[in-house]
């Protein structure tokens, strides 16, 4: 009898780091530019994808695999990111989670009360699959914004937590929640 499975030695997993921007107009053509993407990743490979360029110069970059739920997810770092909420750990060191953006988003409006309709007015730019520029060109006193992540940055990391959150929750519900989450727990907007 022949051996038909492959034995592969992680030593030897493939490396691959990919120029990639993304944009598009609604979340449906997120999902499908992303799987249409993933679809041209080899077999036993390592991936890591530039997506933005801030305005500092940090670059966010998506991870795949990722280390718990492989497949079709993806993992959002942040270039020179560090957590204050949770204790680091070397495969999540640059990767800003839900409470990492809602704590940096309550730190700002601490500061910056002035801002609130304004930040929440970028933020669901995104939310609406707008880019970071335009939210920023349409509410440009968050540019004066100078505590925790810089605003740019903030911006580009909440679009790709949306795009990730529609990836993990096919069925519309993703980007919704964390926007659910910002608005209550950053905004205290409350539901409905």
């Amino acid at each position: 009898m022949q051996r038909k499975s492959q034995i592969f030695d992680k030593s030897n997993r493939k490396k691959f780091v990919v120029d990639w921007l993304l944009k598009a107009s609604d979340s449906s053509s997120q999902r499908r530019a992303l799987a249409e993407k993933w679809l041209e990743e080899g077999r036993f490979a390592d991936y890591r994808y530039n997506v933005e360029t801030c305005a500092d110069g940090s670059k966010i970059y998506l991870l795949r695999p990722t280390p718990l739920n492989k497949g079709f997810d993806f993992q959002v770092n942040l270039e020179g990111f560090r957590t204050r909420l949770r204790k680091e750990r070397k495969n999540t060191l640059e990767m800003p989670a839900h409470p990492d953006v809602i704590d940096d988003i309550q730190r700002k409006l601490e500061k910056y009360p002035q801002i609130k309709e304004s930040l929440h007015a970028a933020i669901s730019a995104i939310y609406e699959c707008k880019e970071a520029e335009e939210a920023l060109k349409c509410n440009p006193s968050l540019n004066q914004v100078n505590e925790g992540l810089h605003i740019d940055s903030l911006l580009r990391v909440i679009k790709w937590l949306f795009i990730e959150q529609d990836l993990t929750y096919w069925g519309w519900t993703g980007r919704d929640k964390f926007m659910a989450a910002i608005e209550e727990e950053a905004f205290e907007i409350e539901g409905e």
